[in-house]
């Protein structure tokens, strides 16, 4: 990542040059890792880990069946599951979340319209990295130090190149690990910042205490996630209109089966990429167990979102198009939507909720 030239001058690289954040050993030293020739290692025990030549640490080390699925995105260039993008295009998308990155600094309180600095910021299991790459974008985040990981050392790959392009104070690291054993000392970060994430970790009780312990007192969490009543409503709506109409769909009976199975059997979902859907009762739950003083759900839709286009999209997603089932689901859904409307209708149903967590 380019620096500004007086930072520079300020962080020219030691004989033995050192990671950005404090690591915890497996001999009980937590401290900086030293860098050289394709590696970190401890300075006390001299254990190694590898790191790519564009400094990416590699703390897990092996491969699974959801890094190897992620990392197939990443190989042909894609930042999303849908996405079709060429390199050029790739690009653009991480300019493009220039805006969608600065939500989740406003969801935790912060003002980005003045300088942010000096804050040390956590992409959890960060994908290609497009938060990272959002707050890089913006002049007012300033001499921040940034940690973005995944699973997958493709996005990261991805991220370093567009990082390198950036002009900023800011200090950026990366590392592959796993979310549910992350390698991070105690009360580092005072944000983790997590888009649509916790839904794919096969222990997520588990990663929320973890994440406590590595936020500074006072610090927030924040994660977009999808939630089971928003989806279950809108896919239960296309069943019985597809019913009453005589049709079968074989797109909206996998998503009915799918949603239906991780409702009913959270605790077999082991060997699915999507493995939750949660519901706010339940996420209170496990948040504050986990050692959070407060939690606050806004849907990251407003409510005239769901009554107008909700099903539209749930249809278009699978390629379906189909008036008549369109008018009819739509019909069923603004029953329950009607109902249930009021000023937190998108929050209490919403399909895909932004969670807040303050330690």
């Amino acid at each position: 990542m380019k620096l500004d030239s007086d930072l520079q001058s300020c962080l020219a690289p030691p004989t033995d040059p050192l990671t950005i954040f404090r690591y915890p050993c497996s001999c009980g030293e937590i401290s900086l890792l030293g860098r050289s020739n394709g590696y970190v290692h401890c300075r006390r025990c001299a254990a190694t880990h590898r790191a790519s030549a564009s400094g990416i640490i590699d703390f897990f080390g092996k491969k699974t069946e959801q890094n190897a699925y992620f990392d197939s995105l990443y190989e042909a260039g894609l930042l999303h599951k849908r996405d079709e993008l060429s390199s050029e295009s790739a690009r653009s998308s991480y300019e493009s979340s220039y805006d969608k990155a600065q939500q989740y600094l406003t969801l935790c309180g912060i003002n980005s319209a003045r300088p942010v600095t000096d804050l040390c910021i956590l992409d959890v299991a960060c994908g290609s990295g497009w938060v990272t790459a959002g707050l890089l974008r913006n002049p007012m985040v300033q001499r921040c130090r940034f940690h973005a990981y995944d699973i997958s050392p493709h996005g990261l790959e991805m991220l370093a190149r567009f990082a390198e392009t950036v002009q900023s104070t800011n200090l950026v690291e990366m590392s592959v690990q796993d979310a549910n054993q992350m390698v991070f000392e105690d009360d580092t970060f005072d944000l983790v910042i997590g888009s649509s994430v916790l839904h794919h970790f096969d222990d997520v009780p588990l990663f929320l205490a973890k994440c406590r312990k590595i936020l500074k007192s006072g610090g927030a969490a924040v994660f977009g996630e999808p939630f089971a009543m928003g989806y279950g409503l809108g896919v239960a709506a296309l069943m019985v209109a597809q019913r009453q109409l005589g049709l079968q769909y074989p797109g909206i009976d996998a998503v009915y089966k799918d949603i239906s199975y991780r409702v009913q059997h959270p605790n077999l979902v082991q060997n699915l990429v999507d493995k939750h859907l949660f519901f706010p009762s339940s996420f209170l739950s496990m948040a504050l167990s986990a050692g959070f003083v407060d939690v606050t759900f806004t849907s990251a839709a407003p409510r005239e979102y769901y009554r107008e286009r909700f099903i539209g999209e749930l249809m278009a997603e699978r390629s379906i198009s189909d008036p008549a089932l369109l008018a009819r689901a739509n019909e069923i859904y603004r029953t329950f939507f009607d109902v249930f409307d009021a000023d937190n209708y998108g929050e209490s149903v919403g399909a895909f909720v932004q969670v807040v967590l303050r330690a």
